[in-house]
């Protein structure tokens, strides 16, 4: 109406008087600035991290759109210790190192309140740039003279996010007030970098509908009229970022930011810049340096490296001999962390003091691999070179080093050329391990830089072709699991010409070299489903290929998360399947995917639902002696009803663990005979097995001799996660595992650390005979409260070596899995009709 567009335009008119920051080129402004950065759980009590810089900024313009900005008297305070009590002190040695850089001027652009570029010398470390970086984003201010609320998006130290303004004038007061926020969650080009995270797979539909990560900034001013535009007289930041990977109810890990920018005074001196080229530096976004890699856990102060950790080590040694210490975890940690700092120097002199000395020698190989730098992999190499590893030491380093290290250029050059070595090329599983290592050392460094070229593939495929061209089948096997591994788009095209029926030759291929060929594409189809789909789809419906690489096709056809179109194509493809084992597996693959419940499924799950309803409804009768998918889905949120769901999956209504080995399975149920005691295979026409109590009362004589291992033997690990409350009271678990060579007996005892808490988890496992293992879960106060036992045997079923798997389910009913060894190599399997008619009847009552 028309009062409110007056409203509006007396609003407008009101604000139209102020300008954006101003500073004057004659004069040097003087600030107080303060920031503060804590990390750690909310509650008092608990342990936190952080830092604190203090300092005065000068600000001093050089043209009309150019100026400087110096640090005087910066000082950095750390905090590691217990919230609130502990208190913040000076880190003389963090100050002293950035000394001289902080001292240095730097020079960026601005006009209309808004930053542009910086410039800097070369001697500005990554790390001092983005300390001033966090100084010029309070003076981003992207002031309109017409509006007092808006939105807009706004660039920043985070990057470019969706910013919201409130101006409000104070005539009494004589200044004006601006709050600006932030919504980081909500970015364009929002500057984030995922650490440890290679291995798992993005879900964007997951953080939609629940927020592990919640973000947001606020900034206050109050502007003062100046000359020509406004002075900024004080600024506040708050930013605060709460993280909750498990959706936690009760509160989450929290960092926050504090900023305050307090106007002092005007000088007549100008801020000199020293005499140096000013480099350009980029923009206001944060640049990732590259620090020591830290644990997120309690930092230590690292005076002298070689020093603590030779003491870190005498302590590991002389307390870990007959138990083992309480504090060895946090110890060993510490170790990884003294070791991150060290040189490499340090570390060749620490080697040869104390490689002589087996238990220190066991400790430092221990540790060596989880400093994850490539400094290490190099060490690794030329000690084993230099013959100073052994072959198993060798191997099990790398086997951790490769996995934690940072995936570099650097690094991956440096595996690249152990996988050629001469030497490691003589050794196969060493070889085996360093190729695969490779692959997935590729993977990792392409999830961070998503344009990682197809050149560090080359050996890889160079190594696929020349294996082909002499048909070479373990070069082959090798090489394709290194690209699977490495899941490059690039390797499509060497990966299709080993692919069954995409060529002639590859038909001729093993069954084994067709299967591995197409599950290498497994890696590639999630990231570029469009181009693995049609070859996915082909295998699927060629029907003159074998039926194991056709289901196996048909697993991979469903990684690329097909579009409806595409899934109802397949079903009516499926209709006319002449192939009942191709047929039944796919249609249960389907059939398992309308009951996925993951976020990122469920356009899948509903083009499932559809596909069901075209096929023939005689699929779904068919008996298991046909070719199954069995898929198990669990996906858990705070407002999902956990005990309904795993009663589901229990009772099978959501069936799981897709199958790429079964084939045709006899339709005469041939009955399963153990192995004679003194033979690997007993004569066709052996009479039936006994029964299997005497395992049972073997197993449970074995326990009684001795409920808990830990009474009588020390562990052979144990990992303890412990937190300690504010008034000293111990709170979180110990995993510890005990071995019994005299019985072949394994115990796993996860128990609460915290007092008057009984409840334990026992994990107990024994190898009866060669052909016989028997394992028993319990749980409960004591582990007395519940109980569920497997055993597992090898025995033939007719004339094939097979293995059978009997689990008491609920105490009562006595289930039966066989699995046959073919002759190919392949696996069939039967399930008797207790457990069929068993599924039937709870499918039914759910």
């Amino acid at each position: 109406d028309s009062k409110s567009v007056l409203i509006l335009l007396v609003l407008s008119a009101k604000y139209s008087t102020f300008s954006v920051p101003e500073f004057a080129l004659d004069k040097t402004y003087v600030y107080k600035y303060e920031a503060l950065l804590l990390g750690g759980l909310p509650h008092e009590g608990l342990a936190r991290a952080g830092i604190k810089v203090s300092s005065k900024v000068l600000l001093s313009a050089v043209t009309e759109h150019t100026f400087l900005m110096k640090l005087m008297d910066p000082l950095l305070h750390e905090y590691a210790g217990i919230w609130p009590k502990d208190p913040f002190v000076p880190a003389t040695k963090l100050t002293s190192a950035l000394a001289a850089q902080l001292q240095i001027p730097i020079k960026f652009e601005y006009a209309n309140g808004v930053v542009g570029k910086v410039f800097a010398p070369a001697g500005v470390s990554p790390t001092v740039m983005n300390l001033h970086r966090g100084i010029l984003n309070i003076l981003q201010l992207n002031l309109k003279k017409t509006q007092n609320i808006y939105e807009l998006q706004e660039a920043g130290v985070q990057g470019v996010c969706r910013t919201h303004y409130v101006i409000n004038e104070d005539p009494k007061a004589n200044h004006i007030i601006v709050t600006k926020s932030k919504d980081l969650s909500h970015c364009q080009e929002r500057i984030i970098k995922d650490i440890g995270l290679a291995y798992t797979e993005r879900c964007a539909e997951c953080t939609e509908r629940v927020k592990s990560l919640i973000e947001t900034a606020t900034y206050n001013y109050i502007m003062k009229p100046a000359a020509a535009g406004v002075l900024i007289a004080e600024a506040t930041v708050e930013e605060v970022h709460h993280f909750s990977p498990l959706n936690e109810i009760h509160g989450a890990a929290m960092m926050e930011a504090k900023q305050t920018l307090a106007f002092v005074e005007i000088e007549k001196t100008p801020v000199v810049p020293i005499k140096a080229d000013y480099l350009a530096r980029g923009s206001l976004q944060y640049e990732f340096a590259t620090e020591i890699l830290q644990t997120p856990i309690q930092l230590m102060k690292i005076s002298d490296a070689p020093a603590q950790i030779i003491e870190v080590l005498k302590h590991l040694v002389a307390n870990n001999v007959d138990m083992v210490h309480e504090d060895a975890p946090l110890k060993f940690v510490q170790l990884i962390q003294l070791l991150r700092v060290a040189t490499l120097e340090n570390i060749e002199a620490i080697w040869a003091q104390f490689k002589d000395k087996p238990v220190y020698r066991r400790w430092i190989l221990d540790a060596l691999p989880a400093v994850g730098t490539p400094v290490i992999v190099k060490l690794f190499k030329e000690k084993f070179l230099g013959g100073e590893l052994t072959i198993p030491e060798f191997i099990q380093a790398l086997v951790v080093a490769l996995q934690m290290v940072t995936a570099d250029l650097e690094t991956i050059q440096l595996t690249a050329s152990l996988a050629l070595h001469e030497k490691i090329a003589t050794i196969p599983a060493l070889r085996e391990v360093v190729m695969l290592g490779y692959g997935s050392m590729i993977a990792k460094h392409c999830v961070a830089v998503p344009t990682c070229p197809a050149e560090l593939l080359r050996p890889i495929h160079e190594i696929a072709a020349e294996a082909t061209s002499k048909n070479n089948i373990p070069e082959i096997t090798l090489a394709l699991k290194v690209l699977g591994n490495a899941g490059h788009p690039a390797s499509l095209k060497p990966i299709m010409k080993l692919l069954p029926g995409l060529r002639t030759a590859a038909t001729s291929l093993p069954l084994r070299i067709q299967v591995d060929a197409i599950l290498a594409l497994r890696n590639i189809a999630k990231k570029e489903p469009k181009l693995v789909q049609p070859v996915a789809l082909q295998l699927v419906l060629d029907r003159a290929l074998h039926p194991e690489v056709r289901m196996v096709a048909c697993i991979v056809l469903f990684e690329t998360k097909p579009s409806v179109a595409l899934i109802s194509s397949l079903a009516g493809a499926l209709k006319l399947e002449t192939n009942m084992h191709v047929a039944s597996f796919a249609y249960s693959h389907i059939k398992s995917l309308t009951r996925i419940t993951a976020p990122d499924m469920a356009a899948v799950a509903g083009a499932a639902n559809v596909a069901i309803k075209l096929m023939s409804p005689k699929l779904d009768r068919l008996s298991f002696r046909f070719s199954r998918a069995l898929q198990l889905d669990f996906y858990h949120s705070e407002s999902y009803n956990f005990y309904k769901r795993a009663k589901k999956i229990c009772s099978g209504s959501s069936s799981s663990m897709s199958s790429s080995r079964m084939t045709e399975t006899a339709t005469i149920m041939e009955p399963f005979r153990k192995f004679h005691k003194d033979r690997y295979m007993a004569p066709h026409g052996a009479s039936k097995a006994v029964s299997s109590g005497s395992t049972a009362s073997s197993f449970e004589k074995i326990q009684k001799q001795a409920k808990f291992l830990g009474n009588a033997v020390p562990p052979v690990f144990a990992v303890i996660a412990r937190a300690v409350r504010v008034d000293h009271k111990l709170l979180g678990y110990q995993l510890a595992a005990y071995f019994d060579k005299p019985n072949a007996r394994v115990q796993l005892v996860v128990s609460s650390i915290a007092e008057n808490d009984n409840l334990k988890i026992c994990a107990d496992g024994a190898v009866l005979s060669k052909h016989k293992v028997t394992a028993r879960v319990a749980w409960g106060p004591e582990c007395q409260q519940y109980a569920v036992i497997a055993k597992a045997e090898a025995g033939v079923l007719g004339e094939f070596p097979a293995a059978r798997l009997e689990v008491p389910w609920r105490l009562k009913v006595d289930h039966k899995l066989l699995v046959q060894v073919n002759p190919d190599g392949t696996l069939s399997i039967q399930i008797d009709e207790d457990i069929l008619s068993w599924i039937q009847k709870h499918i039914k009552e759910e």
